[in-house]
């Protein structure tokens, strides 16, 4: 009986394990330097989500349609306001003090690490119903679509998150 002696050509089982854990740490950094600006952007953006959640709840507390709330944004600050001008009677938001760096109620975007596409006023009222424009209880304008809020990483355009606040009930998912 002869026996054939088999040379086979591949790699040991040393060299399969030191380059799964060279690719593992390559993986870790990787994820680990991306995942700072998906994680502070979802936090800054589900706060922002709580805060107009607030102001139409604050909105909602009121017993007639001059008792109205909102959240406006100038791509630069971000604050909650009460009646229907939005420059005046500033409300303090429940959040840290450390993004009110002007001591004025509004949050500064920048501190929070964000961006906003572009700025907005949403009003609400005492059924809750967000508005665009809102001057009292007759003279109004109700949104005409479901509204969205792209929220970035400051300074970059990705990635993204998208708030909306739905048409007619003002609903924020």
């Amino acid at each position: 009986m002869s026996f054939a002696c088999k040379t086979t050509h591949g790699f040991t089982l040393v060299e399969v394990i030191v380059v799964l854990v060279i690719l593992m740490i390559v993986g870790t950094v990787i994820v680990s330097q991306s995942g700072t600006y998906s994680t502070d952007l979802v936090t800054q953006t589900e706060i922002l989500k709580t805060h107009l959640r607030y102001a139409q709840a604050m909105g909602m507390g009121g017993s007639d349609d001059d008792h109205v709330f909102g959240i406006k944004c100038d791509t630069q600050y971000y604050w909650m306001f009460k009646g229907a001008d939005p420059d005046s009677n500033i409300v303090m938001l429940l959040d840290d003090q450390r993004y009110n760096t002007n001591n004025d109620g509004k949050l500064d975007l920048s501190r929070k690490q964000i961006d906003i596409n572009s700025g907005f006023t949403i009003f609400f009222d005492a059924r809750g119903i967000p508005y665009s424009a809102y001057a009292n209880g007759s003279s109004n304008t109700p949104l005409d679509s479901d509204f969205n809020i792209t929220v970035t990483p400051d300074g970059e355009t990705s990635p993204t998150e998208t708030i909306t606040i739905t048409q007619h009930t003002g609903f924020v998912p």
